[in-house]
């Protein structure tokens, strides 16, 4: 039976990309507990020459893209900063 962790990765190696919130409600766990599994995730795979990626997400209205953000968010923001839009899409995430 494969780990929490190990299921994170054959999800997003194996069947492609999944929304932050998707990966959420596949593995039914909270979102600090995803967060913090991610980060263990990014790490473990960068060890084994792989690479997690994540696609920022952006505003749905205005189409503001969310680069750069200070520290490695994996959940969307509540709200878009040039519009104040809470139609924010999902991060997109995936092991390459």
């Amino acid at each position: 039976m494969p780990t929490r962790r190990q299921k994170i990765v054959e999800l997003l190696a194996d069947e492609g990309e999944y929304g932050f919130e998707d990966l959420r409600e596949a593995l039914a766990v909270p979102v600090h507990v995803l967060e913090t599994d991610l980060e263990h995730v990014e790490k473990s795979v960068r060890a084994s020459g792989r690479k997690l990626t994540v696609a920022p997400p952006h505003c749905l209205d205005c189409g503001f893209v969310f680069h750069g953000r200070g520290t490695r968010h994996f959940h969307a923001p509540s709200r878009c900063p040039e519009c104040r839009s809470e139609s924010i899409s999902q991060p997109r995430l995936s092991v390459a």
